[in-house]
Formats: C-alpha cells, sequence, structure tokens
C-alpha cells in the first residue's frame, strides 16, 4: 500500500504534475489549499475533483475556504493581499460545480485505512478562518489536537516539512507541492509506503509556472514578487 500525500499546491499545475510523474500510488490524501497564488486554479482543483471518485481523503485549507465563500484568507501581512488579488483573479476560472467541490471538503477528516487510524487537519486549529500563523512551530499544533488512538496525524498549512513522534503518533507535514517556503523550491510532498512515512521532493520547471504567471492579466508587481517566492523556494523580505 503506497499512500500519497501533498498540500498547499496552490494552483501550480507543473509542480503537481512532477509529482504525479515520479509516483504511482494507491490513495491520495490532500491536506489543503489548492488555490491562490499560482496560475492553474482550475486544473489543479479538477484533479483533486477526478481523484475523489476513487480513494481519496481531503480537508479544506483556509484559502480553499476564502475561495468557495469568497471572504478573506486572512494570511499575515503581505500575503493577505497577494491571496485576495489571486482568489479574485482565480475565481473567474472555476465553475459552480468545482466551487462547491471546495466547499464540501471537510475541515477535519478521520480514518482507517489498512488499520491505519488517521487524522487530516490543515493547520493547528480545527477552524479554517482562525488557523495559527503560517510559522507556527510544530509544537505549538500537537496540544491542540487529541493524539489518542491515531497513527497519523497530517497537517499542511506552514509549507514546510516535517516528521515527528509523539507517543506513538507520527506527526508529518508533507510540506507545499507548488509553494514550498523553507528556501528549497523543489516540490514537496509524502508518501507512506507499507507503513512508512517518506518526506520526499521533486524539481519542476518553474520557468513554465513563471511564464504562466507573467503571460496572466494579474499585476505585474504581484507576477514579481510571486515568482521570486517560486525560485527561492520561500519569502524574502
Amino acid at each position: 500500500m503506497k499512500i500519497l500525500i501533498i498540500s498547499d499546491i496552490h494552483a501550480n499545475w507543473h509542480a503537481l504534475e512532477a509529482i504525479l510523474d515520479k509516483e504511482t500510488y494507491d490513495a491520495l490524501i490532500f491536506l489543503g489549499d489548492v488555490v491562490d497564488f499560482g496560475p492553474s486554479p482550475r486544473n489543479c482543483v479538477k484533479f483533486l475533483m477526478d481523484s475523489s471518485k476513487g480513494r481519496f481523503w481531503g480537508v479544506r485549507g483556509d484559502h480553499d475556504h476564502a475561495m468557495a465563500y469568497g471572504i478573506n484568507s486572512k494570511c499575515p501581512g503581505e500575503l493577505n493581499s497577494l491571496s485576495d488579488i489571486t482568489r479574485e483573479w482565480g475565481e473567474g476560472f472555476l465553475s459552480s460545480e468545482e466551487v462547491g467541490f471546495l466547499r464540501r471538503l471537510p475541515v477535519d477528516n478521520q480514518f482507517s485505512i489498512d488499520r491505519m487510524k488517521f487524522e487530516l487537519v490543515h493547520g493547528s486549529d480545527l477552524d479554517p478562518e482562525s488557523i495559527s500563523g503560517f510559522d507556527s512551530p510544530p509544537d505549538a499544533e500537537y496540544n491542540e489536537i487529541d493524539m489518542q488512538e491515531r497513527n497519523y496525524i497530517l497537517i499542511g498549512h506552514s509549507h514546510k516539512p516535517y516528521i515527528k513522534m509523539v507517543g506513538n503518533t507520527t506527526i508529518l507535514n508533507p510540506g507545499s507541492a507548488g509553494q514550498p517556503r523553507d528556501f528549497n523550491p523543489r516540490a514537496s510532498y509524502a508518501v507512506i509506503e507499507n507503513g512508512v512515512p517518506y518526506i520526499k521532493r521533486v524539481s519542476y520547471d518553474i520557468e513554465r509556472t513563471v511564464n504562466e504567471l507573467e503571460r496572466s492579466t494579474l499585476p505585474k508587481q504581484l507576477t514579481s514578487k510571486l515568482s521570486s517566492m517560486l525560485y527561492v523556494g520561500g519569502i524574502l523580505n
């Protein structure tokens, strides 16, 4: 059994495609935030919708929630304006069915796969409208989630990958598929294969994503900022 775990795609189809080209899998887990910041919201949402017809489990991120309900994502600092502008631009590409898919994603998801018990959340808080900051330390998340009888707790949101054991529970963040923020620009994701978790990275054609941003009708100053974040794999002040 091989489970592919992806999070924070952020409308970056070429990064997602590179992961899919590299990995075969039996089940897919999505930890939220398929939209905002990138040039290909519809391709990415459509992939998740198609995947949901098979062995798929997911949760709604704060950006998905904002897109689904037409509200502010409450990102910190400059990310807030980047999110607002790309969301207003990106919503024109999504059908009502695709927006409905984002609305139907749960905030918390608990289930079992092959006798492994999972809990999925996007961030450390169970309400997407009040999720803690992007850079909250992992330990702050563990205190907020009941780990009793969970083999795995899977978390996204920080865009920074890690695996940590707390008691008998594995806490895993796969990092960001589409907008890494650990200053490694390669797409980040995780797999659990035969019960063993791994963080993995794959290079993708960043230039193709940047070219699509630049060809869009988004403001040039904004696309320049987003492009620099993709090239360096992080946020430069």
